[in-house]
């Protein structure tokens, strides 16, 4: 995962449910407004970080363009 790729002004929140096994994870995509900071989304049941980290910064994508 490498946040360079999130562009100014977003933020990803990546965690882990609260289930250990099998492990689930949940992102959060935000996005910077004047004063506070927007959730845009919230997708889970990932099997991993690294594949919601992923959706998150395409979501971010498609969102921009």
């Amino acid at each position: 995962m490498n946040t360079l790729e999130i562009p100014k002004g977003w933020w990803l929140n990546v965690t882990v449910m609260a289930a250990i096994n099998p492990s689930h994870w949940i992102v959060g995509v935000l996005r910077q407004g004047k004063n506070t900071w927007i959730t845009e989304t919230v997708k889970s049941d990932f099997i991993c970080s690294e594949d919601a980290y992923k959706w998150g910064v395409e979501f971010i994508n498609r969102y921009n363009k």
